[in-house]
């Protein structure tokens, strides 16, 4: 089975950009010890500061869904809900 690919884009509401990047950055420092990730990086878009991008890579399914029911990914969800504009969520994978 070939590795999964996460691409999240999060635009952030301007008054919790501070909160949210620190939220971002204790979830990819948790995100990363865990076993079937293989990569987890955050990135800001160069033009919209409030545009942040998730590029992610997994061993399997199961370690998304295992990744998906942690604690830490839990507080991100419930923080974004409130903090966030918009999130959009594209699983990919390499076809050629």
């Amino acid at each position: 089975m070939s590795k999964l690919k996460i691409i999240a884009t999060i635009i952030v509401k301007p008054e919790f950009k501070e909160d949210v990047f620190n939220i971002l950055k204790t979830v990819t420092d948790a995100t990363r010890k865990e076993e079937g990730n293989i990569s987890y990086i955050l990135h800001e878009d160069i033009n919209n500061s409030a545009k942040v991008i998730i590029l992610e890579e997994w061993k399997s399914q199961e370690a998304i869904d295992f990744h998906n029911q942690t604690d830490h990914f839990l507080i991100l969800k419930n923080e974004l809900g409130k903090k966030a504009d918009s999130l959009s969520i594209d699983i990919i994978r390499a076809s050629y």
